[in-house]
């Protein structure tokens, strides 16, 4: 297997020579610096990105702020689903917090394929069910967690957190101001 995405496939299912050919085919890598946007809100997007190396943030507008939904790290899969299933402008926008290798995987060429290929289909499902699980827990957290708990967790979960995204970002993801967060970050 050549490629880290092609790797992290490989733990969890039989990549036959098809489909690594497949992969190899259609995927490409692009690099970000920080502060790059990879897309914003209202974009129409045609790919998931498997995030090799780096930090990056979804986010999106409320009320003209911008709002930090989701960090993800390495090894991680990050889309507007609501878009590229659905064909939908994605209400989300995905930037680099810190420099990023990126593998683009154009979602047609993988939704066409997975109709015959048992192995693609669940490489999708896969995908689909970690970003149903994230979205799943932040919502249980933001719901039943208090602000220090959540705080907590996040750290735990990205222990490089603060050399990634600013306070900033952070507090926005929390749904807490930036005075809370220091407040919360002087009792911890």
């Amino acid at each position: 297997m050549g490629t880290p995405l092609l790797n992290f496939f490989s733990e969890y299912y039989h990549i036959n020579d098809e489909v690594e050919q497949f992969f190899d085919q259609i995927m490409e890598q692009k690099e970000y610096q920080k502060g790059d946007i990879i897309f914003e809100p209202d974009s129409h997007l045609r790919y998931i990105y498997f995030i090799e190396s780096g930090f990056t943030r979804i986010y999106y507008y409320k009320n003209g702020k911008d709002i930090t939904h989701y960090f993800f790290g390495p090894n991680s899969f990050s889309t507007g689903i609501e878009s590229v299933f659905y064909r939908k402008p994605s209400l989300f926008g995905f930037q680099a917090l810190a420099p990023s290798k990126i593998w683009l995987m154009p979602f047609a060429p993988i939704e066409e394929l997975a109709k015959t290929n048992i192995t693609v289909n669940q490489i999708i499902q896969k995908v689909l069910l970690d970003s149903l699980i994230n979205f799943s827990n932040r919502f249980y957290n933001t719901q039943f967690e208090t602000a220090q708990e959540r705080y907590e967790g996040l750290i735990t979960q990205n222990p490089t957190l603060f050399q990634n995204a600013s306070l900033g970002h952070i507090a926005s993801y929390l749904g807490i101001s930036q005075q809370t967060l220091s407040v919360i970050r002087g009792k911890v």
